[in-house]
C-alpha cells in the first residue's frame, strides 16, 4: 500500500501544520461565549456520568466507586469543576495529573476544596497531596484525556506538551488490563477525519465526549 500525503510529509512539514492547527483551535476555543462553554461544559459532566453510570462496574454499597483519572480544565478548557464535583459526590475516586520533569505525569487525588498550586511546568493547576504512579491508582475505571480537538479517525492534538501522549503510550489499548481513554472537547472540536496531522508519538483514542455525550471514532474498536 503507497502511503497517503499525510504520511509521506516530512516530520518538520507535520510539526508545522500541527502549529498552524493549535494556533487556530486556541483562537476558536478562546472566541467561544463563556455561556455556551459554561453550557457545554455542564453538558459534558453529565454526558461522562451518565456514560459511568451505563458502564461502570459497581461495588457493592459499602465499598468504593472505581476512581476516574480526569483532570483539572484550565479556561477557555471545558471547565471540568462541575464534572468533578458530581464524581465526588456519587463516590467515585477523582485523581488529577501533576507535570514531573521530562514531560511525566504522576497522579494526586482530588477533592472539593483540596489546595491547589501553580504547576511550575505548565499553566495549570494542581494540588499539593502526594504524587502518585498511575499503576498506583485503586480500581481506574476511566481516562479523560484533555484535547484541542479530536478527528473522527481518533486522532487528537493536544497542547503540544506531549504529557498525555507519553502517559498513554505507556498503557496501550492492546493490553488486556487498559483502562479506557476517552477524549473530552467543546462540539466544534470534534473535526472531520484526517484534520489532524499526525505524528509516530501521537496516541489515538477509541471515543470522545462532547456536550451531546459520547461519540465512537476510528478504528480502534468500542470504547470502554
Amino acid at each position: 500500500m503507497s502511503p497517503s500525503p499525510r504520511d509521506s510529509k516530512p516530520p518538520a512539514e507535520v510539526g508545522a501544520d500541527k502549529a498552524r492547527l493549535r494556533r487556530a483551535l486556541r483562537q476558536a476555543r478562546a472566541a467561544l461565549d463563556p455561556a455556551d462553554r459554561q453550557d457545554q461544559s455542564a453538558a459534558l459532566a453529565r454526558a461522562v456520568t451518565d456514560h459511568l453510570g451505563r458502564t461502570a462496574v459497581l461495588p457493592a454499597d459499602t465499598a468504593p466507586r472505581p476512581t476516574i483519572a480526569a483532570y483539572l480544565g484550565v479556561d477557555p478548557e471545558p471547565d471540568t469543576a462541575p464534572l468533578l464535583e458530581e464524581l465526588h459526590r456519587l463516590g467515585y475516586g477523582v485523581a488529577v495529573p501533576v507535570c514531573e520533569p521530562g514531560y511525566q505525569l504522576s497522579w494526586t487525588a482530588w477533592a472539593p476544596g483540596v489546595p491547589l498550586q501553580r504547576s511550575v511546568r505548565a499553566p495549570v493547576l494542581e494540588p499539593t497531596g502526594p504524587r502518585l504512579a498511575f499503576e498506583d491508582l485503586p480500581d481506574v475505571a476511566l481516562i479523560l484525556v484533555p484535547a484541542l480537538a479530536v478527528d473522527r479517525a481518533g486522532h487528537r492534538i493536544g497542547q503540544g506538551g506531549g504529557y498525555y501522549d507519553r502517559f498513554l503510550a505507556r498503557h496501550p489499548l492492546g493490553r488486556a488490563d487498559a483502562v479506557p481513554r476517552l477524549g473530552v472537547v467543546y462540539r466544534s472540536e470534534l473535526l472531520p477525519a484526517g484534520a489532524v496531522p499526525i505524528e509516530p508519538c501521537d496516541q489515538p483514542l477509541p471515543g470522545v465526549f462532547t456536550a451531546d455525550g459520547l461519540l465512537e471514532v476510528g478504528s480502534l474498536g468500542p470504547p470502554v
